[in-house]
């Protein structure tokens, strides 16, 4: 996914404006998953990082990479699934692609410590 405008906000069904990248910056300003991204209209991209805020996970937080993996993508699945109802919910597939490898990466880093 390349460009906001060539997609449609996953909230509102309207031309995005901008790509949200669900799992954002780790405290060093690297993107934990940048091909981890969703189409967004303005106003929803601020949603997120407002609640990124609320719950203290916002850019350049210093915790845990796959906390905030997880945390991040979490409120953003939950915000999807209340604002949609009982509808269905549409994704770009890139996106469930690189939703399944974050997992893994997570999942591979949770083995790996519990050795």
């Amino acid at each position: 996914m390349r460009r906001a405008n060539d997609h449609r906000c996953v909230f509102l069904g309207r031309v995005a404006d901008e790509l949200h990248h669900v799992t954002g910056r780790d405290a060093d300003g690297v993107y934990l998953d940048p091909a981890l991204v969703v189409p967004l209209v303005r106003r929803q991209h601020v949603v997120e990082h407002t609640g990124w805020r609320v719950v203290d996970v916002d850019e350049g937080a210093d915790r845990c990479p796959n906390f905030l993996r997880l945390t991040r993508t979490g409120l953003h699945l939950v915000r999807l699934g209340q604002h949609h109802g009982e509808g269905a919910v549409v994704l770009p597939a890139p996106f469930i692609r690189e939703l399944g490898l974050m997992l893994q990466r997570v999942a591979t880093d949770i083995g790996r410590a519990g050795r």
